[in-house]
């Protein structure tokens, strides 16, 4: 076993190469991606980073929706933690 300090930040599963979901203003009318509830000029909502595209791109959420997410990863990081 080696004594040594790993090198660097340490990784995390959740966030990817394009970064970690943030709290953003609403620049424009838009709507939830995944429950199409609209989300008003001037509303706070969380943009997450889409993995995979060739760009930045993000999909914002309304917090109902975020809070879904959130509990659905928290089961998938309680499963890979038995593993």
């Amino acid at each position: 076993m080696s004594s040594q300090k790993p090198k660097g930040k340490t990784p995390s599963l959740i966030s990817g190469q394009n970064g970690r979901p943030k709290r953003v203003t609403v620049g424009k009318a838009s709507k939830c991606h995944r429950c199409n509830s609209a989300l008003s000029k001037g509303q706070t909502c969380i943009a997450i980073p889409q993995t995979g595209e060739s760009f930045a791109k993000e999909k914002r959420v309304c917090d109902e929706c975020f809070k879904l997410i959130i509990e659905q990863t928290l089961r998938d990081l309680n499963e890979i933690q038995q593993l």
